[in-house]
């Protein structure tokens, strides 16, 4: 909505109506163009950002190509500098959410460092008690800790060679994982307890 805020309708001094002052190529005439948008005496029209045929303001999607108005709208995603899949697999196999550095995708980088991270001390933790339950716990976790670390590795790979459909932990399911671990961790710990007595 920030492109429609900025949009302000042309004064009559603006509007080329004379051929010695033309219209940029792809404006009606009698109209000015103010990114995909342009503005005339026939008002606001948009142009597709994939097909750019220009469509009237009030249509939701293109005439051609059936693209959303929303489109137009959209930012461009931030261009990453090409990084080598094998490297960025290789990074992530050294400690989980590095290759995702190394892409420069620091927000997936600190979120699975910080999740690989909190599995292996707990796995550490269980490992080293002595108590009812810890070597499921250590079990368990130890055999997450290890998935996590093959996925961070495959989905570097992935994201390094822009396949972001084949990524296998996407960033909406960050949370599902957590609540899931933390979820297993509470059920052997209340089991445990339970066989304790």
């Amino acid at each position: 909505m920030l492109a429609l805020a900025r949009l302000q309708a042309p004064s009559e001094d603006e509007l080329p109506a004379d051929p010695a002052r033309p219209s940029p190529p792809g404006t009606p005439e009698g109209g000015v163009r103010r990114g995909a948008f342009i503005v005339g005496r026939d008002g606001i029209s948009w142009t597709c950002s994939r097909c750019e045929v220009v469509n009237p303001f009030d249509a939701r999607l293109c005439s051609v190509c059936g693209a959303s108005f929303a489109e137009v709208l959209k930012e461009p995603p931030p261009e990453r500098p090409e990084r080598d899949p094998g490297m960025a697999a290789l990074v992530s196999l050294f400690f989980p959410g590095a290759g995702h550095g190394y892409l420069g995708l620091w927000g997936q980088a600190a979120a699975r460092g910080i999740l690989s991270g909190w599995v292996v001390l707990v796995t550490l933790f269980a490992a080293a008690q002595r108590v009812s339950g810890s070597s499921i716990i250590a079990i368990s976790y130890g055999l997450a800790a290890f998935a996590l670390w093959g996925v961070a590795s495959h989905d570097a790979y992935r994201e390094a060679r822009g396949e972001p459909q084949a990524v296998i932990l996407k960033n909406k399911h960050f949370l599902h994982v957590v609540l899931g671990l933390l979820g297993m961790l509470t059920v052997i710990v209340f089991a445990a307890a339970l066989g304790a007595r």
